[in-house]
């Protein structure tokens, strides 16, 4: 069984939305072998939207058979007892057995972003927060290759968010802006 590498985010069924919020949920369990890098910062993605809803730190990452899983590992993932864990387990990757390895990712430090933002524009952006990039691009303007167009969606978002940008110019055209930012602001060593 090859081993999946967890890098920049981890996708999640939108119905544990809340439970990662409200930080009920600090753990996912996952059938066969994933890496991760303690420490390391990644985006929370929910589907099937492809939304990311949160930024946490890698805390832990360990593997155990299924016959292994303990209540309190159900709890720390959201549920009430371990068979309800492996019952939901089991509707995700089909029947489990008690020797069949799963991986436990825990995370912490989860911080819910201001609003959800598609998981096509982080990995445009090279998994930048485009609300940084606006900032930083704002504060450099004037040493950036930008045309106003940009400018403006740039304030737009500032001021109203990526969503009432969006219904504004466009999803494409603030992608867009968003993707020239990067670039300006990359090719000019300021991220």
């Amino acid at each position: 069984m090859k081993t999946v590498q967890i890098r920049k985010f981890i996708l999640l069924d939108n119905k544990y939305k809340a439970k990662i919020i409200s930080g009920k949920k600090v753990t996912t369990v996952r059938y066969g072998k994933y890496e991760a890098k303690p420490g390391s910062e990644v985006y929370i993605v929910i589907t099937p939207s492809d939304t990311a809803i949160a930024k946490a730190r890698i805390k832990e990452v360990r593997t155990k058979k299924v016959k292994e899983l303990t209540n309190e590992d159900a709890k720390l993932d959201g549920f009430s007892d371990v068979r309800e864990l492996v019952r939901e387990l089991s509707k995700i990757y089909g029947e489990l057995y008690g020797d069949d390895e799963v991986t436990i990712i825990e995370f912490e430090d989860v911080r819910p972003l201001k609003e959800g933002i598609p998981l096509k524009w982080l990995k445009g952006l090279n998994y930048r927060d485009p609300y940084e990039i606006v900032e930083v691009a704002l504060n450099n303007f004037s040493d950036l290759s930008l045309t106003q167009d940009i400018e403006i969606i740039l304030k737009r978002i500032k001021e109203r968010g990526l969503r009432e940008a969006a219904k504004n110019f466009g999803p494409k055209r603030v992608q867009q802006a968003l993707l020239k930012a990067y670039h300006a602001l990359y090719d000019k060593g300021l991220i």
